[in-house]
């Protein structure tokens, strides 16, 4: 390893920063993980690599870049300082983990766990982290997945394809969501998928209404698209939307999935995944509901082989340091 000079105005050479791809190529198990992070100095040298605190900090007083040094007494064993002017900043300043003081080496064991959809039980056990700090900061991992759906648009899908011609996407009926023991309070999810890139959206709508549901189309599917759905009254006048920017074909009765055009196997097939996902967290305190559907979106657009460095990537898009 590098040997890297106290006092030094950057954690990590320039060239050692990583790029998305980079990130998003990596393998990481959690034991690989502990051994790469297994000091504080090292844990702080991944991080900075990975874009997810500062490499180097500018002081406030004289504009000039502090030194990151030793500082024993805190949770990080670093931080930045300038003796000019006696200026002094976390390691952790404007970073995902600002305001905590739980290790960065746990936090960072947490975001590993999370990604490869741990059970809470388990993270608890493998982080040494109690179970409420646990929810929240898996919480904030479902959040920040939200926030990249939403900064890279990826539950608008349709279109017209490379070829001009229009993208098929199968829609489904709005489905209710009924808390168990608490049959009172229902959610209603809306989805679509794109036939043959798989790309899809699930969203809460506030009800099975026929505006309820326009709205969410022509909000999430773009105009071009050739439209496959169930026939319910709900979308008998999809074609008419705006004007004719949809085409429309209905599944035909008895359930005949022979026609390529015609069936909705694909988003029936996206919701009973989702469901899964759903039924394990939807009723857990502090969960939002719809941030779960988004957290589901986030996993199936990404895949599991990737699914640590998107999050890390994620993380760094919204946490620019």
């Amino acid at each position: 390893m590098t040997v890297r000079p106290r006092g030094r105005k950057q954690i990590v050479n320039l060239d050692e920063i990583m790029t998305d791809q980079q990130i998003k190529e990596e393998r990481w198990t959690l034991v690989a993980l502990s051994e790469a992070t297994n000091s504080k100095e090292n844990c702080l040298i991944w991080l900075a690599k990975h874009r997810l605190i500062k490499n180097s900090c500018e002081c406030i007083k004289c504009c000039q870049l502090a030194s990151f040094v030793n500082f024993v007494e805190g949770i990080d064993g670093f931080r930045w300082r300038c003796c000019n002017c006696n200026f002094r900043k976390s390691v952790r300043d404007n970073s995902f983990f600002g305001g905590s003081h739980i290790s960065l080496v746990q936090l960072l064991q947490l975001i590993h766990c999370w990604s490869y959809d741990m059970p809470l039980f388990n993270i608890i056990h493998e982080t040494k982290i109690s179970k409420e700090p646990v929810i929240d900061w898996c919480n904030s991992c479902r959040e920040e997945c939200e926030k990249y759906i939403n900064r890279h648009k990826l539950s608008e899908i349709g279109g017209i394809d490379d070829d001009e011609e229009p993208i098929i996407v199968e829609i489904n009926e709005a489905k209710n969501i009924k808390r168990k023991y608490l049959t009172h309070e229902s959610r209603w999810v809306f989805g679509g998928i794109e036939r043959h890139s798989r790309k899809g959206f699930l969203i809460e709508i506030p009800n099975n209404t026929t505006a309820s549901l326009i709205e969410a189309i022509t909000k999430h599917i773009l105009p071009g698209t050739h439209i496959v759905s169930r026939r319910i009254a709900a979308f008998a006048n999809i074609a008419n939307i705006h004007n004719g920017i949809y085409s429309h074909s209905v599944v035909k009765p008895q359930g005949n999935f022979v026609d390529d055009v015609v069936h909705t196997t694909n988003v029936e097939k996206l919701w009973m995944r989702a469901k899964r996902l759903l039924k394990r967290q939807f009723g857990t305190n502090n969960i939002q509901f719809s941030t779960c559907l988004n957290e589901f979106m986030f996993r199936n657009s990404i895949g599991d082989r990737h699914i640590f460095g998107a999050v890390l990537i994620a993380i760094a898009e919204d946490y620019v340091v």
